[in-house]
């Protein structure tokens, strides 16, 4: 289901942290003095302990509050472990939207975007982090979280002008284009030290094997 206009909560989300998505993909809720605390205190606890050893009662020490009062402002741990991720990916998409310039075709745009991503995603260590917890990333991958969420609305107008050019394969549905980059995003990054800084195997890799079999004409080539 694409984003619209009113408020979305997604299957792993809880019951106190209310997701918007609008216009400019997912807004994040004012949490507050109180809520920043806990977040501040949650960053400190996740980088101490690694998000699947962190407890509810680990960030409430560490913020100076009670339990209850962490679950007043977040339905659980994950709840706050999505909170402080969209705010990377935030700076992460600034990045990217720095990095890459436009290109003449979906499968340059695509290649290129992924990469960028990808390098500087490797850089962030709280979205490494993110990555590597196996929970958290499975979670991430739901149709119905506010992750794939986001990432539709980043890709949607992309791949709506590749459909309407033919660039793309006619039977691709969008959401399941964007699950399948999301993945591949994923994976790239918690395997990036393998490519030993080699930006131009990386960028053949994901052309070639991530963004080619989307292709309606396979033979269709860089400029």
């Amino acid at each position: 289901m694409a984003p619209s206009g009113g408020n979305r909560k997604g299957a792993a989300w809880g019951k106190t942290l209310d997701i918007s998505t609008g216009d400019k993909g997912v807004v994040l809720p004012d949490i507050g003095v109180t809520g920043a605390r806990i977040v501040d205190g949650a960053r400190r606890c996740f980088e101490r302990y690694g998000i699947q050893k962190t407890t509810i009662e680990d960030i409430a020490k560490a913020a100076g509050v009670s339990r209850p009062t962490v679950y007043k402002f977040f339905g659980g741990k994950m709840e706050i472990v999505d909170y402080i991720g969209f705010g990377e990916l935030d700076k992460i998409q600034e990045a990217v939207r720095a990095r890459v310039k436009r290109q003449a075709n979906f499968a340059d745009m695509t290649t290129e975007a992924i990469v960028a991503s990808v390098l500087v995603a490797s850089e962030n260590p709280y979205i490494r982090r993110f990555v590597e917890d196996l929970e958290t990333a499975a979670n991430a991958q739901l149709p119905s979280s506010p992750y794939q969420l986001q990432a539709r609305h980043r890709w949607e107008s992309i791949l709506k002008r590749a459909q309407a050019s033919g660039e793309i394969a006619a039977d691709l549905e969008i959401g399941d284009v964007v699950g399948w980059l999301s993945r591949n995003q994923v994976m790239l990054l918690r395997t990036v030290e393998q490519f030993g800084g080699q930006e131009d195997r990386l960028r053949y890799l994901v052309r070639r094997f991530v963004v080619e079999p989307l292709l309606a004409n396979r033979a269709m080539t860089s400029s």
